[in-house]
């Protein structure tokens, strides 16, 4: 407590003849910054436990946790060190691969993220939006994102700061927001025109 969690972890880190590059303590937690995403490392509030989370591009590689902090700076240290994905949860087994890692992978996670929304069992107003999308086949390569009653979509695979084209059902039509160089507001009267103006968002940018 009296140095903070990233000195801790990386004195640790260092006994174990590790070499963290680049951990810092990050609200709630440490975070360790590599080629491939950023590892969070927390400590549980009531037991000895210690979270582990791997994100990058707002894709989730891995996520797990052990009371073996040992174990969590070995998979630090391996996924820093470019340890794939396969190998790194057969080694750690405590670390599950997150649902879109290996179609991130693959380049399809535009793909995968539609297959999973539109067999989702929570049909919020932007469910049943992508749901009424879906046979215009040109938005498949855009990646979309459900909030409740909005629907959004960003190129894959989504950043922050990303151009972002947003709309939601409003009475008989639908409300629009262009979040990117300018923001823009505006009105759609009929889905068919919502299709086409997320493709020509995109393409204009």
């Amino acid at each position: 407590m009296s140095e903070g969690l990233a000195k801790a972890l990386e004195r640790r880190a260092a006994g174990l003849g590790l070499k963290l590059e680049g951990i810092y303590d990050c609200t709630p937690g440490a975070m360790l910054a590599t080629d491939r995403g950023d590892v969070w490392i927390k400590v549980g509030a009531w037991e000895r436990s210690f979270p582990v989370a791997i994100h990058e591009s707002g894709i989730e590689w891995a996520r797990g946790g052990t009371e073996d902090v040992e174990q969590v700076l070995r998979a630090a240290a391996a996924w820093q060190g470019g340890e794939p994905l396969d190998d790194f949860v057969s080694e750690f087994p405590f670390m599950t691969p997150g649902r879109l890692a290996r179609a991130f992978l693959e380049g399809r996670v535009a793909e995968a993220q539609w297959e999973d929304l539109l067999e989702s069992v929570h049909h919020t107003g932007g469910q049943r939006l992508l749901v009424a999308l879906a046979p215009f086949g040109e938005l498949r390569s855009f990646y979309p994102e459900i909030s409740y009653g909005d629907l959004r979509f960003t190129m894959p695979p989504p950043r922050r700061d990303d151009r972002v084209f947003r709309f939601r059902r409003d009475g008989s039509g639908f409300r629009v927001e262009e979040s990117g160089p300018e923001r823009r507001d505006y009105s759609l009267d009929a889905l068919d025109e919502v299709a086409r103006h997320v493709v020509e968002f995109f393409a204009s940018g």
